[in-house]
């Protein structure tokens, strides 16, 4: 019998109540899942593949491929172990105390390699698993897992949408079919009509053109407004995408914040579907009035066209969010599907995942910049960023991680306590170690600072280790939108009061500078390095950084100026009083250890 966190997780009443509330259990097999089961097994080469469902006394096996068994006690399951986490990997079952000498290692089917992803159910309670079985012992690589838990993804969405269907046969069919919000269709209705579509335009050759809309932008809706204004946002992009398309095209819900459209066209139609595609996202993109405020709308948009992207709905329907996911920040807001589209999705998620690993495992390196006083050139402040070398790919560049981050807002978070706990361990040593320890500057994302626990965050980690304050800077780059100037504000000035500081960082290459000085409580003001790399050779570059100091001295701001590479540079911010300046010129990015050695050089004689 299991014990520990396992045996709680299998006979966890809420867990069970979900278990058979899906009604799945001695129901006959069906292809829907059996045809995953079938390609799981393809795809990793084992002769077992099944989908479990652990109740509190046995396993049931949903589908099978490879096992003559429809289920097997509770006490000879390996998937019971699996429920407390996401996967479990056994490379060699007679190697593993756990299973050693279980009735299907030492019999048949003789058990050697398992592994298995949890399947999830609607409030996300562990179900059971998708899981692959070899009588010989296995590797399984980090992709491999990878896939695994996509496969286990897709399984869930088959058994949510049996959930869906089971709802209806109770007499919850309109409202599982139509979006309460919007009052559009649901997703499930919504492919029902993409199906009947594709069929009639397939019979009058016809083009069908999926598009996935995306509001990219609704976790800083739910902090600017809650759930009523973004409640208002989606109701209102639903009636502007009613108001502009036409008859024959049908719209849809795909998520609490996405919507679908299905465009048939004539010979020579995808190229118009396109313009009309491009013209809707400005549509909706308009900003949503609520209780006084204009709340920004952000809209990505993916293009999938069928036959010639896909032979079915489902994968047309893929393919679609696949190019809405492909949108980047900054750029063009409609992406068309293509094979570098789908290369790059994945890869995408791929880092994403082994992120998260590195994030939950402590396992992202810092090094640190030094911030020196420009009169003295005494170092008075270092600026931490981050370092993420993989085993697999190598080092990878933050210009890739950190915007992979903070898409995701528990990515973001993870990564923002990871560097401040690593900032606020090293300050400590530091201050064990020598009579001086610089400040630490942090980048954080503008998001952030919407968490109504950020403060609390911030303040218990140097609580935690046992340092000042006044040791931490938190940098807001330029570059991440603040729309809810006075959320931020508030949390910025409830730290203040704390004694800690706050820099905009990379100033003059945002689009609202200046309207960040004046609204936010700000300390420092970073020059970014692009005005002063070419201060010495550019007028306009000199003009506009004495400007910005004179805007600084005018708003009591202290300066760093970045970028700083070569004795004139320095030489002309020293005379024009920038008061501290960070750059090669200085000293690159650095382990802590070299910081510790230049700090070790200031310590006066003992």
């Amino acid at each position: 019998m299991k014990t520990g966190s396992t045996a709680q997780r299998v006979a966890d009443p809420e867990r069970l109540r979900e278990v058979r509330s899906l009604n799945l259990l001695d129901t006959p097999f069906e292809d829907r899942f059996d045809q995953y089961t079938r390609l799981v097994a393809s795809v990793f080469d084992v002769p077992t593949a099944l989908v479990t469902l652990v109740e509190a006394d046995r396993q049931w096996f949903k589908s099978m491929v490879g096992f003559d068994r429809r289920e097997t006690p509770i006490e000879e399951s390996f998937c019971a172990y699996a429920l407390p986490m996401d996967l479990l990997y056994v490379p060699d079952a007679t190697k593993d105390r756990r299973f050693h000498d279980n009735p299907l290692v030492v019999g048949e089917p003789h058990i050697r390699f398992y592994a298995g992803a949890v399947l999830k159910g609607p409030s996300c309670e562990p179900l059971g698993t998708l899981c692959v079985i070899d009588q010989r012992p296995r590797e399984f690589s980090d992709a491999d897992k990878w896939r695994l838990l996509m496969f286990a993804r897709i399984v869930e969405s088959e058994i949510n949408l049996h959930m869906q269907f089971d709802h209806w046969s109770v007499g919850l069919q309109h409202k599982a079919m139509y979006d309460s919000i919007t009052a559009l269709p649901g997703r499930a209705l919504f492919e029902e009509l993409v199906a009947s579509t594709w069929e009639q335009a397939a019979g009058a050759a016809k083009t069908l053109t999926l598009v996935h809309f995306h509001l990219t932008n609704f976790e800083v809706l739910h902090s600017l407004a809650g759930q009523p204004g973004c409640d208002h946002v989606m109701a209102t992009i639903a009636r502007r995408l009613e108001r502009n398309v036409r008859g024959e095209d049908r719209i849809g819900m795909l998520g609490a914040d996405r919507f679908g459209l299905a465009i048939t066209w004539g010979p020579g139609g995808p190229d118009e579907s396109l313009e009309r595609v491009k013209l809707l996202v400005r549509t909706l993109a308009k900003p949503v009035d609520y209780k006084g405020t204009r709340l920004p709308i952000e809209i990505a948009a993916g293009v999938s066209r069928a036959p010639h992207d896909a032979a079915d709905v489902e994968t047309v329907l893929a393919h679609a969010r696949m190019a809405a996911a492909d949108v980047r920040h900054g750029g063009p807001r409609v992406r068309c599907y293509s094979s570098d589209v789908h290369r790059s999705v994945a890869h995408s998620h791929e880092r994403q995942y082994r992120l998260a690993e590195t994030l939950r495992s402590d396992a992202l390196d810092q090094v640190y910049q030094p911030i020196v006083e420009c009169s003295s050139g005494r170092m008075i402040g270092v600026e931490a960023l981050a370092r993420w070398t993989d085993a697999q790919w190598g080092p990878i560049s933050p210009a890739e991680f950190v915007p992979i981050a903070e898409a995701d807002a528990d990515l973001r978070r993870l990564l923002t306590r990871c560097t401040l706990n690593s900032a606020c361990k090293q300050v400590a040593r530091w201050r064990e170690q020598f009579d001086f320890a610089p400040y630490v500057a942090v980048n954080i994302a503008g998001a952030e600072l919407y968490c109504d626990d950020f403060a609390d965050m911030v303040a218990g980690l140097v609580a935690e280790h046992q340092v000042p304050a006044t040791s931490l800077v938190l940098e807001i780059t330029e570059q991440s939108v603040i729309t809810d100037v006075e959320t931020a504000a508030k949390t910025m000035n409830a730290l203040r009061q704390q004694g800690f500081r706050f820099a905009i960082d990379d100033f003059g290459t945002g689009y609202s500078s200046l309207r960040y000085l004046q609204q936010l409580p700000l300390d420092i003001l970073k020059i970014d390095r692009s005005f002063t790399q070419l201060i010495t050779q550019d007028t306009t570059s000199h003009e506009l950084t004495v400007g910005i100091l004179q805007i600084a001295r005018t708003l009591n701001l202290a300066v760093v100026a970045e970028g700083v590479e070569t004795a004139e540079q320095y030489a002309v911010l020293q005379q024009l009083g920038a008061g501290h300046i960070q750059g090669f010129l200085l000293g690159r990015p650095q382990p802590a250890d070299a910081i510790s050695e230049q700090l070790e050089a200031l310590q006066p004689p003992r």
